[in-house]
């Protein structure tokens, strides 16, 4: 056993259980966003939050604590680890907001008979500290998807829902960094027009449902080069989604890659499941590259014919060297600059 800094959420509203689906499909290294009131906080923790930064925390769904449909005992089921990469407590609202870094999916044991224990877990707190045992089997994302999916369900969605994991975005076969913001609050990519990129995922049909999963851009400047929306027939399986960025209009922008949920044969309301991944798209610096080479080319090839003559006179090495470096980047330069807008 050991102690372990441990996050809940329930099932008592959509929204709720659209954090946990997001948990799931999210790449390791995003940020994920979960608050709560600050009652629901184990009261040590709230004395000094700032010593919890960057401390390794467990993401766990609380099943039975629907208002409506209770089943008494509430079941708490292990998702993933984080680490928690910014917190707020706001006196305003009484909320304490966390931001975890997502990390690997994990199988961890609450020990329910500790003293300690009682009274700080789910429904009394939802944010604590508890003795747990961590196990190293069972703990990959299926392994996950299939201990969640009876829990994670919408009224009016029978056949329960896809899901999915978004493994990485990859450029030749290298794995895109995240990059984050000062505060730690989200994250980002950064990809380059005119280079195709690979978005790596797994997809989960364990109950066979009739939803799909509809991949789109905010600003549309990607090209998604699938059938889309994405099925699957098998109950899991691994895909490979290869997108391309449009040649921008500005040095760059911003936009999200959605991945939203829709169930074609059922009046079903699936928006909270949207997960979105926020992506920065900038221009290339390749393109104004090479026009400022084949510029600099261009003239050198007219000087060396203006000045094949055996009485033409030759600058310094420097000056020529000089010269040229400021032509290459004078005309890249203009190049880049003129197409901004």
């Amino acid at each position: 056993m050991e102690k372990i800094f441990c996050a809940f959420s329930s099932d008592s509203r959509t929204l709720y259980k659209a954090d946990i689906y997001r948990v799931l499909s999210l790449p390791k290294g995003n940020i994920v966003h979960f608050r709560y009131d600050i009652k629901y906080v184990m009261d040590c923790l709230c004395i000094d939050p700032k010593k919890l930064l960057g401390k390794k925390i467990a993401i766990f769904h609380t099943h039975g604590n629907d208002l409506i449909s209770s089943i008494g005992e509430l079941l708490n089921t292990p998702v993933r680890w984080a680490t928690i990469a910014h917190l707020e407590k706001s006196d305003d609202t009484k909320i304490f907001h966390l931001y975890l870094k997502l990390g690997d999916f994990c199988n961890v044991t609450i020990n329910s008979s500790s003293s300690s224990n009682s009274n700080n877990f789910p429904p009394n707190k939802f944010l604590s500290q508890l003795e747990c045992e961590v196990s190293e089997e069972q703990n990959t994302w299926m392994d996950r998807v299939l201990s969640l999916k009876d829990s994670i369900k919408v009224k009016g969605n029978k056949k329960g829902l896809t899901f999915f994991h978004i493994k990485g975005i990859y450029y030749k076969n290298k794995e895109q960094k995240v990059e984050y913001e000062n505060d730690s609050k989200s994250c980002h990519y950064n990809l380059v027009h005119g280079k195709k990129y690979v978005i790596k995922m797994s997809l989960g049909n364990p109950d066979i449902p009739n939803t799909k999963i509809t991949l789109s851009d905010s600003s549309e400047e990607i090209t998604f080069n699938i059938i889309n929306p994405i099925t699957i027939s098998a109950r899991f399986d691994d895909c490979d989604i290869p997108i391309s960025i449009k040649a921008l209009d500005v040095l760059k922008t911003a936009s999200l890659l959605k991945f939203e949920l829709n169930n074609p044969d059922e009046d079903t309301d699936l928006d909270e499941f949207t997960t979105n991944i926020e992506l920065n798209l900038k221009r290339s610096l390749w393109q104004p590259f090479k026009f400022g080479f084949y510029t600099t080319a261009g003239i050198w090839g007219a000087l060396l014919v203006k000045l094949a003559s055996p009485s033409a006179i030759w600058p310094s090495p420097w000056v020529l060297l000089s010269l040229t470096i400021l032509l290459w980047l004078s005309t890249g330069s203009l190049f880049y600059w003129f197409n901004k807008k």
